[in-house]
């Protein structure tokens, strides 16, 4: 398979069949955030993406260096988190000292840096012991993950947020989290995990 292929079909899988953020909970917390406030849903989103693209370019070629791949799981942890927060800090650096950029911009970097779902695509693709162009397409597919599940919550919360029927001690955060959970529950479906063993 082509290197285009391979990035394209890992990241249309961790999309849509394994959406980390509704089938694993990485960065649902965010997920809701964002959708509930819509203006900053396509900034986040694309800083989620990016970070998670980067780091996963940068932590495949560790994971191959000997004495990474030796690492247990607690200290492979400790080498992405590090690599996390030197492309935060890099990006934080430029995006201020270039871009003028304003403190409340740095702070939803920080937030879309430090998102659990970032986090977790090195851990994936090494245990997946994908490709480079495959753990590239595995972070794409993680933002586009993100996209989607914070486009499902919003309409779904819109939605839930006029219904006139729902009792009134389960409108806000108690629906909310029962329809999180059913949307969660088929995307468990798609990914083929068992959700009780």
């Amino acid at each position: 398979m082509n290197l285009f292929g391979d990035l394209m079909i890992t990241a249309l899988y961790t999309a849509f069949f394994q959406n980390l953020v509704l089938s694993f909970a990485y960065g649902t917390s965010e997920a809701v955030r964002v959708s509930l406030k819509p203006r900053s849903f396509g900034l986040f989103t694309v800083m989620i993406s990016g970070f998670a693209v980067v780091t996963a370019a940068i932590c495949h070629p560790l994971d191959r260096l000997p004495r990474v791949s030796a690492l247990t799981d607690s200290m492979h942890a400790l080498v992405y988190a590090a690599v996390l927060a030197g492309v935060y800090l890099v990006a934080a650096i430029i995006l201020k000292v270039i871009f003028r950029a304003s403190d409340h911009f740095l702070t939803n970097l920080g937030i879309a840096a430090l998102n659990t779902l970032v986090l977790a695509i090195p851990f994936i693709n090494r245990r997946s012991a994908y490709s480079f162009p495959a753990s590239l397409g595995s972070g794409l597919g993680a933002g586009v993950a993100f996209v989607v599940a914070a486009a499902l919550l919003a309409a779904g919360v819109h939605k839930l947020s006029e219904n006139k029927e729902i009792p009134q001690v389960f409108r806000g955060t108690p629906v909310t989290f029962l329809y999180i959970s059913l949307l969660s529950l088929g995307f468990a479906a798609f990914s083929g995990n068992s959700v009780f063993s």
